[in-house]
């Protein structure tokens, strides 16, 4: 019950944290998707303009938690950005959600703690 007052289904995962991508990009442009882990590779998404997605995923027990993100853009989604969307903290509490925005002059991101701030320029 101690777990479940606290939104942990297991208490040795903890909470869930989730990346969540949203496609801002104008002229109804496409933006694909594609995030890895070490031990986990999330399928590339294909996301139509104004389209949200995400996953969800529990911290490693050991703490080296690491997912990494490709953004891509443009015709034959040349315009790329590759970037650690999630990099575990072991002195942070597990969960939460972490937001990006593909918009035209980069990449933004925010958390529940962060506003929504431009992280990345495309390459």
């Amino acid at each position: 019950m101690i777990g479940n007052a606290y939104g942990i289904s297991n208490p040795f995962k903890g909470k869930k944290t989730s990346l969540l991508f949203r496609n801002s990009l104008s002229h109804n442009k496409w933006l694909k998707v594609r995030c890895k882990s070490g031990d986990n590779d999330v399928r590339e998404r294909y996301m139509k303009p104004g389209e949200d997605w995400g996953f969800s995923f529990h911290d490693d027990v050991m703490g080296e938690t690491l997912f990494w993100c490709t953004l891509y853009k443009g015709a034959d989604y040349k315009i790329k950005k590759t970037f650690d969307a999630y990099v575990q903290d072991k002195r942070m509490p597990h969960g939460g959600s972490y937001n990006y925005v593909a918009q035209e002059d980069g990449i933004y991101h925010s958390t529940l703690i962060h506003r929504m701030r431009k992280m990345y320029d495309w390459n």
